[in-house]
């Protein structure tokens, strides 16, 4: 089985009882050591360590492999914002695991339509997302939910936002609760109810921080300016906007925060199936 990480939550698997093939030790511990090192928020180290992942998965042909360690290798990058070379890494994966027949690839669609959505294209990301929604992994499926969902916002479309905000809603999982939130606040806003959009986008900013995701956090400050400049609220509106941009400086000038995908990351294999 799988094990994934997405955002804070670390979903550990069972040990199988059955002796599968001998494990590549090279590929092991390259995906292990770039799993640590994107946890600890050096997604250049783990970009390095997934690099050579892919090549010993090549070497190995082991499609599972090649289909893990790519995703690791655009997560990465695309945690590096560079969602370009992310595409370019997805691109590669994906050919390679069509010539091997495997199929089992919705969940790079996620990646992919993070990366889109960072270079702000919108038709492509939602298209993305969709693929990915037909996951049969329920976190891929949240996730490309909430893209899908912020890209209806960001084109006013308030009927797919309440489509992908319904979709949300019946989830229990933290990550998918406050994704839930953020686009409550979004359809909110776009159904001209500024004071509960901004109730709803400042209790998330709360919640985004507390959980270290610093990017989520800056998303919450910018719909609650938006929500606060609706009311006609327009220092409230300013300082929100400071409070965004002073956090998203000294990100961009080097300080490597922890991973958050979607548009802030999505997801990271480790490194032995479980």
């Amino acid at each position: 089985m799988k094990r994934m990480m997405v955002l804070c939550l670390l979903m550990a698997g069972c040990s199988s009882v059955s002796k599968g093939p001998d494990p590549d030790q090279g590929y092991e511990n390259a995906m292990e050591t770039g799993r640590s090192a994107f946890e600890l928020g050096h997604p250049d180290q783990s970009e390095i360590q997934y690099r050579t992942a892919m090549d010993r998965a090549l070497i190995r042909d082991d499609a599972a492999q090649i289909h893990d360690a790519g995703f690791n290798l655009a997560t990465a990058l695309l945690e590096e914002n560079r969602p370009a070379d992310a595409l370019t890494a997805l691109d590669r994966t994906e050919k390679a695991l069509k010539l091997r027949q495997y199929s089992q690839a919705s969940d790079l669609e996620l990646v992919r339509s993070a990366a889109l959505y960072r270079q702000h294209d919108l038709t492509g990301s939602e298209a993305s997302a969709l693929v990915a929604l037909q996951s049969p992994d329920v976190q891929v499926r949240n996730r490309a939910a909430y893209l899908a969902g912020l890209g209806a916002a960001d084109q006013k479309d308030a009927i797919q936002l309440a489509r992908m905000e319904a979709l949300l809603a019946p989830s229990k999982e933290t990550a998918a609760m406050l994704d839930h939130q953020d686009l409550a606040a979004r359809l909110a806003l776009l159904n001209h109810e500024p004071a509960l959009a901004l109730d709803q986008a400042m209790s998330l900013t709360q919640k985004r921080r507390d959980a270290q995701d610093y990017e989520g956090m800056r998303r919450a400050l910018l719909v609650a300016a938006q929500a606060a400049e609706a009311q006609g609220d327009m220092s409230t509106a300013a300082a929100l906007r400071q409070q965004e941009l002073s956090s998203r400086s000294v990100q961009e000038t080097g300080h490597v925060e922890k991973a958050s995908i979607t548009v802030s990351t999505t997801s990271v294999r480790a490194a032995t199936a479980r």
